[in-house]
């Protein structure tokens, strides 16, 4: 997933080489913040707590994905309008 990661004092640290996180990154660390699922609760609920964790997960992913689309979509603009059409093949 990650090329490091290192747990300091409670504090996650997570890179890349050579590229950013994907939205699927970037979702797991979201979801680390937004819910949390004990050891220790009743399978029923523990069960029903991840299943809710995962949907959560694709939504985030499909709508950061929508927001990397959108984002190309106005680099490309940009692209063009500085009379760089060139650079629009860098964005695929």
């Amino acid at each position: 997933m990650f090329d490091a990661c290192a747990l300091l004092n409670n504090i996650a640290v997570q890179s890349t080489s050579g590229r950013g996180f994907t939205p699927e990154e970037i979702a797991e660390r979201a979801l680390d913040k937004i819910i949390y699922v004990g050891e220790n609760v009743d399978p029923v609920i523990r069960d029903q707590a991840l299943a809710y964790r995962e949907r959560l997960r694709n939504i985030l992913v499909h709508y950061m994905q929508e927001a990397v689309k959108s984002d190309r979509t106005t680099l490309a603009n940009k692209f063009k309008q500085a009379g760089h059409p060139e650079l629009l093949q860098l964005l695929k």
